[in-house]
């Protein structure tokens, strides 16, 4: 009997940026209308790959992600997975194997073989998975979305338009929205007791299960642990959450924020804010907490701003959509600079004349982490230093970060090469002083390996 003649609907969430149980709405909205039917629960590798005309991927493509941020989104997978089971469902996974179908057709087929009536998403600013949902929609027009609100503090942009800089952007945020001072905490989304089941023809498709896409996988390319602190998903996220806030390190954060390795000396909530393991709502809310337990100085007070920065650039990627690829960004003009093959691979591989460049850069590609000032100063010098076409970097960004998100990566590169929302142009820093400044004894390069091989 099919679905439509059972009167049963079948839900479809389709995982992207919110990989987490707690503080779901796009869940909690899958839940409630498939009380009485089934549910599948889907996350799809490389969706986007269907898309020929991809507008940051014409030249300046990469060719896999990075181990480190692989392994991440594996460990964030397995944590989804492993809540999702306890609530009475399981994921789903597709990717693009050796003799698979595209993931994009294999979605398609899960749709119309389950008769999907009903998919769920979050709301994205990335332009290209947008695309990807508009051909799903015009294929099949019978089904009815439901788009929720998941990674941001705002279901829309708060104010009539995007102002040019941050700063007007934070001013007038923290007049008409003050949610650091406000009287009550963010409202937080419960999480579902039970999820409806799957379909039952479902249950033998084993191909389909989490679990078994990864033992396909065992020892053929699933990554081993990089060495990084980062361990991906919900529980993880929370456990780091806790530990942060239960520490003094959020009372001094301003003074320490621009260290180029130690792990307390910034929040290190990127990475599970990134891909939704970790909630923007439940950190503000920790925030707040912290401010009326412990103190609020200007370094509690500097942890907000930062997610100010967060929300203005997802504001950006939705505003300027696929202006965030273009070389000459969201400006008149393009930057004088340029691809030259040669200089671009000491970049990525870190055999620059400047040593504090090669030093993040090496840390990057073994732990898919770097500091914010790190990411300043090698951007700094791939545009300045190196005249590198800025697209070549912020792709690479992305293939390696563990805390890659498409709108923070992209506009922080376009802002940087002078082609975005700085209204000062662009930033160009002194890699002598910075150095001194931050590494003045050598032990961060010396770390990690920074200083140029001398040829025989």
């Amino acid at each position: 009997m099919s679905n439509q003649a059972a009167n049963r609907n079948v839900t479809l969430v389709l995982f992207h940026n919110d990989l987490r149980v707690a503080d779901n709405a796009t869940l909690l909205k899958a839940s409630e209308i498939s009380t009485d039917g089934r549910l599948l629960l889907v996350y799809a590798s490389s969706l986007t790959d269907v898309l020929d005309d991809k507008d940051h991927y014409d030249a300046y493509h990469y060719d896999s992600m990075g181990q480190a941020r692989q392994q991440f989104l594996h460990e964030s997978l397995a944590d989804l997975n492993a809540s999702l089971i306890q609530q009475g469902n399981r994921l789903l996974y597709l990717q693009k194997g050796d003799e698979a179908l595209d993931v994009f057709t294999q979605l398609n087929d899960l749709i119309a073989q389950q008769q999907v009536t009903d998919i769920c998403v979050s709301q994205t600013a990335d332009y290209n998975q947008n695309k990807v949902y508009n051909l799903i929609q015009a294929k099949y027009p019978e089904i009815q979305w439901h788009i929720q609100t998941t990674s941001t503090l705002f279901d829309e942009l708060p104010l009539e338009s995007l102002p040019k800089s941050f700063t007007q952007f934070r001013k007038q945020i923290e007049t008409d929205y003050d949610l650091l001072h406000a009287e009550k905490d963010i409202a937080i989304y419960p999480t579902p007791e039970t999820l409806a089941p799957l379909p039952d023809n479902m249950h033998s498709r084993n191909e389909y299960f989490f679990e078994s896409q990864l033992s396909n996988q065992a020892g053929r390319d699933k990554p081993s642990q990089p060495s990084s602190s980062f361990r991906g998903g919900e529980l993880n996220g929370l456990k780091h959450l806790d530990a942060y806030f239960d520490s003094d390190a959020p009372s001094t954060y301003k003074t320490t924020r621009n260290a180029l390795d130690e792990w307390a000396h910034s929040t290190k909530f990127s990475g599970w804010l990134a891909n939704g393991s970790l909630s923007v709502n439940i950190i503000l809310n920790r925030l707040r907490r912290y401010e009326r337990d412990m103190i609020a100085n200007d370094s509690t007070y500097w942890i907000w701003f930062e997610l100010l920065w967060r929300e203005y650039f997802y504001w950006y990627a939705v505003t300027h959509q696929q202006k965030l690829f273009w070389f000459k960004g969201i400006a008149q003009h393009a930057p004088s600079t340029q691809l030259i093959e040669s200089l671009l691979a000491q970049w990525k591989n870190g055999t620059t004349q400047y040593p504090i460049v090669n030093a993040c850069m090496n840390q990057l590609r073994t732990t898919g982490y770097m500091s914010n000032r790190g990411r300043q100063l090698v951007a700094s010098c791939f545009i300045h230093e190196l005249g590198l076409d800025w697209r070549y970097g912020a792709a690479y960004f992305e293939q390696h970060l563990v805390d890659y998100d498409v709108d923070s990566n992209w506009g922080n590169w376009q802002y940087l090469a002078g082609v975005g929302a700085d209204p000062r142009g662009c930033r160009q820093f002194n890699l002598n002083k910075q150095t001194q400044q931050y590494d003045p004894n050598g032990e961060f390069i010396r770390q990690w390996q920074g200083n140029p091989q001398k040829s025989d």
